[in-house]
């Protein structure tokens, strides 16, 4: 398992442990089946956290990107959930994150969309 102090990376997601900033007015993304998706697959190997850490959604993501806070109470992983070619999973320690997930230009539809892996 992989660590990082300040930036974490894991596919088309980049963490940043941040100072504690308030969730007041963001929404928070729901468990399911036991873990949080933060990352989507177009494939289905998602990458995920743990359902107790509590990950909020920030509306006001640039075009195309989406901006995640996770709260991190007991020592978890960000884990990648794919059969082969698999991105070692990152330990995150508690604290808060923020959790990017990148964005590129499709200049044959000229849109900014979310990255996928």
């Amino acid at each position: 398992m992989k660590t990082f102090s300040k930036v974490g990376a894991q596919g088309e997601l980049t963490l940043r442990k941040i100072a504690k900033k308030s969730v007041d007015g963001l929404q928070r993304i729901a468990p399911a089946g036991g873990r949080v998706i933060v990352g989507h697959s177009e494939t289905g190997h998602h990458h995920t956290v743990a359902d107790a850490v509590e990950v909020y959604e920030a509306a006001t993501a640039p075009a195309g990107m989406r901006v995640l806070y996770a709260i991190v109470k007991d020592p978890a992983s960000l884990d990648h959930h794919r059969p082969f070619d698999t991105h070692e999973s990152l330990a995150l320690q508690p604290g808060m994150y923020e959790i990017r997930i990148g964005r590129e230009y499709d200049p044959y539809a000229d849109i900014a969309r979310q990255q996928a892996d």
